[in-house]
């Protein structure tokens, strides 16, 4: 490997200025590759990748790790994703995804991230493959990036294919949870197939596995869990209607529907689904807008 045999900074021990050109925030490591030969084989060679990481994750102290945000401009498999580090207000370039020589213009999808991983699930898109070929179809492709290595890596499907969906993330458990969805694609204002069926991927065993279905069918939805315990699903749409029988317009939910992540012995969800009441009446709103949640990493355990 190059940097066994380049210094990586002249007069010092290549493991002392590994250690030091980790401290460098991640989107800054782009810019650096044409410093040197010794920088351009550390910052690119995906093993290196993964020990910058492990360096700064032992080294750096907790208030100084970066939280970055990954952006998608458009389908992620024909456009590249960015990175963005909103401490030092940076930004780079990610691979694409791998793409998908039968589809395109893959929108609706849902991402979140684990630990170092960035996970992007489902979605709608246009399959060459369908017939007619102007009718998006759901997709149950996963991919996860790996920030460490730097590299995508496709996952088992969902069970069920499905595009504007709810969901969340069970961190400590290392799962994922999905409800909901189907087939409306973003070039599309209404129309589009529904689904009620809701599923948990396993992390580390890479398995998707059922849970209880939804009260009803639901799409474009949102989803979040509290305290891994419960999971939120809100708003979205169900039947649709017309207008004078040819404009199709959607029935908005009002309501959220929760369902209790306590599990057995056997790993199975004990409980069901609860409802809640309407968020708005019906002169305030036609429908959910922007959903954001907070998490207070400084209450105690013992409070309410």
């Amino acid at each position: 490997m190059a940097i066994e045999t380049l210094a990586l900074i002249p007069g010092l021990p290549n493991d002392i200025s590994a250690i030091i050109l980790s401290y460098i925030p991640i989107p800054f490591h782009g810019r650096l590759k044409p410093t040197c030969k010794s920088w351009r084989s550390f910052f690119s060679n995906s093993s290196c990748k993964t020990l910058i990481f492990s360096l700064r994750q032992s080294h750096l102290p907790p208030l100084k790790h970066s939280h970055l945000l990954c952006i998608f401009p458009e389908d992620p498999s024909l456009s590249s994703p960015y990175l963005f580090d909103p401490t030092h207000l940076a930004w780079c370039p990610i691979p694409p995804m791998p793409i998908n020589p039968h589809g395109y213009a893959l929108c609706n999808f849902a991402s979140v991230s684990i630990g170092p991983h960035v996970y992007v699930i489902g979605g709608s898109l246009f399959d060459t493959r369908s017939f007619p070929m102007d009718r998006p179809s759901p997709t149950g492709s996963s991919f996860r990036f790996d920030l460490a290595a730097g590299r995508w890596e496709a996952l088992s499907p969902m069970m069920t294919p499905r595009g504007s969906f709810a969901c969340a993330v069970i961190e400590d458990r290392g799962q994922i949870v999905v409800a909901g969805g189907g087939s409306r694609h973003a070039m599309f204002g209404a129309a589009g197939s529904r689904v009620g069926f809701v599923e948990r991927y396993d992390v580390e065993r890479d398995e998707w596995s059922p849970l209880p279905g939804l009260p009803g069918f639901r799409a474009g939805c949102v989803g979040l869990c509290v305290k891994g315990k419960e999971f939120w699903v809100m708003g979205g749409y169900g039947e649709s209607r017309t207008i004078s029988g040819v404009f199709p317009i959607d029935e908005y939910y009002r309501d959220a529907v929760v369902l209790e992540l306590d599990e057995d012995d056997d790993d199975q969800i004990r409980g069901g689904w609860r409802e809640i009441g309407d968020m708005w009446q019906n002169a305030e709103r036609t429908q959910l807008g922007k959903i954001v949640a907070l998490d207070d990493d400084d209450d105690d355990d013992d409070d309410d």
